[in-house]
């Protein structure tokens, strides 16, 4: 699943799959098939460093085919995975598993 990611904040951690997220309120320790998906490889965003929450709800979405959207802005936005990281990272999350080339941690 290429664009399958974790994500964990102080709102809890999601498993994105694609076209099915699943999510809990507790951290990654306590959600055992996100820290099994991390474990096997899957991209782990970690957004508790970000302190511009504002910011960070304004990203784009993950596109669910892997494409970027042609559209600049605006409401339903999506964008390739490797492009939402480039921008969480900016903000200050931190990747584990980066599927950026070059950038694996």
């Amino acid at each position: 699943m290429p664009n399958a990611h974790v994500i964990c904040g102080e709102g809890g951690t999601f498993l994105h799959l694609g076209w099915t997220t699943v999510s809990t309120f507790a951290p990654i320790k306590r959600f055992p098939l996100a820290a099994l998906a991390v474990a096997q490889g899957t991209p782990f965003i970690d957004i508790r460093p970000v302190t511009d929450v504002i910011a960070f709800a304004n990203l784009p979405r993950v596109a669910r085919d892997g494409s970027d959207d042609s559209e600049p802005s605006g409401p339903g936005r999506s964008v390739s995975l490797t492009t939402y990281i480039d921008m969480a990272e900016q903000l200050g999350a931190s990747i584990t598993n980066d599927p950026r080339p070059c950038r694996s941690t």
